[in-house]
Order: C-alpha cells, then structure tokens, then sequence
C-alpha cells in the first residue's frame, strides 16, 4: 500500500497572518476499482505529535475526491495512505488570499519513514 507524507511543515505566524490557512488534498482514481484512502493530519507542540485529521473513505473507480482541512497550526505533517499504485495524490496549501501552491515534495515512505 503507498503511503505518501508531506513532511514537516512550517506555517509560523509571518507578520500578518499563517502562510497556510487550509490544506486541499486531491485523491484521483485511476485504478479499474474501488480504493480505500486513510488521511491523517498531525500538529506539532514542541516536539511532541498530535493528531488532528484522521480519515477514512474510499473512492470509485475513475473518480476524484476532494478533502480540505484548517491549517492554524504552526507546525503540521499529513500522511496518506492509499490501497491502488494507481491513485494519484496531490496537496496544496492554500493561503489567506486563496492562492494554492503545491506541497512539494510529496515524499514516499520509502524515501521518509513514517
């Protein structure tokens, strides 16, 4: 099953408000069936880990599915997990202005472990 995960990401305050204040996750399936999807989203305080997002659904063959999620925190990591190799998964921050900018890199667990 891949798992993918954006890795730590910063969202301090930058003078006038957090750079990120929602996050889009885009799960398109490409796979002949049904697959399941598992969305977890955590903050971070100090260096410890809370979960905030934790999701479970599954998408039709040949559909997309959108999910968004608030962003107020300072620090944030999503992992997804996917049951298809042929599921493709894309996040955007989106910020105050309604500008959505890729989180790139979308990194696999194998390159990031989970």
């Amino acid at each position: 099953m891949p798992y993918f995960t954006t890795g730590l990401i910063n969202n301090s305050w930058n003078g006038v408000g957090k750079k990120t204040v929602s996050l889009n996750v885009e799960i398109s399936n490409e796979d002949t069936s049904t697959v399941a999807v598992q969305i977890d989203g955590y903050f971070y305080k100090g260096q410890q880990k809370f979960k905030y997002v934790d999701e479970f659904f599954v998408i039709s063959s040949g559909t997309v599915d959108q999910r968004n999620f608030n962003s107020i925190y300072d620090d944030f990591e999503f992992q997804v997990f996917v049951s298809s190799y042929d599921t493709h998964v894309s996040i955007r921050r989106v910020e105050a202005n309604g500008k959505a900018t890729p989180v790139l890199p979308m990194i696999s667990s194998e390159l990031h472990p989970i």
